[in-house]
C-alpha cells in the first residue's frame, strides 16, 4: 500500500497525462497535490522505488513515465481487476 501522498500523486499523474497528454511538471504537482515541493520530490521517488513510475531523480518529473497506473491492493490485484469481490474476466 502507498502512503497517501505518493498515491496521490500517482493519480494526478495519470490523469494529468490522459488530460493533456503530457506529464506535470513539478510546480503543477506541488499546486495540485497541495504538497510542498520537497514531499513531491520524496512521493515521487516512492513511486520510482515501488516501480509505478520510471523516473530518475536527477531528472524533472515531466521526464517520468507511468509504469503501473493503478495501486495493486495486499493480494497483488488491481483494484480495477475485481468487481464486487468476484475477479473480473480480463484477470
Amino acid at each position: 500500500m502507498l502512503a497517501d501522498t505518493p498515491r496521490k500523486l500517482l493519480r494526478i499523474m495519470v490523469h494529468f497525462h490522459g488530460h493533456y497528454r503530457r506529464m506535470p511538471i513539478l510546480e503543477e504537482l506541488v499546486r495540485l497535490s497541495g504538497r510542498t515541493r520537497a514531499g513531491v520530490l520524496s512521493g515521487l521517488r516512492v513511486l520510482a522505488q515501488e516501480g509505478y513510475i520510471r523516473w530518475q531523480h536527477t531528472q524533472p518529473p515531466e521526464a517520468a513515465e507511468i509504469a503501473v497506473a493503478w495501486e495493486e491492493d495486499t493480494a497483488g490485484h488491481s483494484p480495477r481487476s475485481r468487481v464486487r469481490g468476484i475477479p473480473y474476466w480480463l484477470d
